[in-house]
């Protein structure tokens, strides 16, 4: 019996020493020759387990990003659909978002997109697929919501949340962090039938 291929240890191994040499430094300071050093590799190893540069950015992405789309399935699943919109504003703005060296991966790589348009691409995919997915459970939460209103109430949920992480660092009062949770939260009840939605 053949020995089990060490291809997916490997390749996790390689993208945690990518991931840390992407947030100390940045995209552009990221070499192979710093990923392979991190990982304890030779640089042709790096290739033949991640392939060529674009490869292993995209595999890098989908390192830092999936982990974030799972636990919002996770904390959406075993809900009823109008109990998904209070379980998603926990998520949003909940544990699950604090700030931690990914969070520093995926700045880099969104503003490393800014010059290379296939990243571009592909990170607007996750986060066009994450929007789809947020108005979709609006939509299931509040019959009658149309998807042009639903596409726009969840990239306004991304932004508050996504804003919000992005300037956690900063010294601002905890009470910001609850202020952005109860405005996402009135946004969210301003959907609901109701007088206010009818005279629309």
């Amino acid at each position: 019996m053949g020995r089990p291929s060490l291809a997916g240890e490997r390749r996790g191994q390689i993208l945690r020493a990518a991931a840390q040499s992407v947030a100390r430094y940045g995209l552009a300071g990221t070499t192979q020759e710093r990923i392979a050093a991190a990982a304890g590799m030779s640089r042709s190893h790096i290739r033949h387990y991640m392939g060529n540069h674009d490869e292993l950015i995209d595999a890098l992405w989908d390192h830092v990003i999936t982990p974030y789309f799972e636990a919002m399935h996770a904390a959406l699943n075993g809900h009823a659909p109008q109990e998904r919109l209070p379980a998603l504003v926990d998520f949003l703005f909940g544990p699950q978002m604090a700030r931690n060296e990914d969070d520093l991966v995926i700045e880099a790589l969104i503003s490393g997109a800014m010059h290379d348009l296939r990243l571009r691409g592909r990170i607007y995919d996750s986060y066009s697929r994450l929007e789809r997915e947020i108005a979709r459970t609006v939509r299931e939460a509040v019959p009658g919501c149309e998807s042009a209103e639903s596409l726009q109430i969840a990239y306004a949920l991304i932004c508050l949340a996504f804003g919000h992480s992005t300037l956690a660092p900063l010294p601002f009062p905890p009470s910001r962090q609850a202020g952005m949770k109860a405005l996402a939260v009135q946004m969210l009840e301003a959907l609901r039938p109701g007088e206010g939605r009818a005279a629309r």
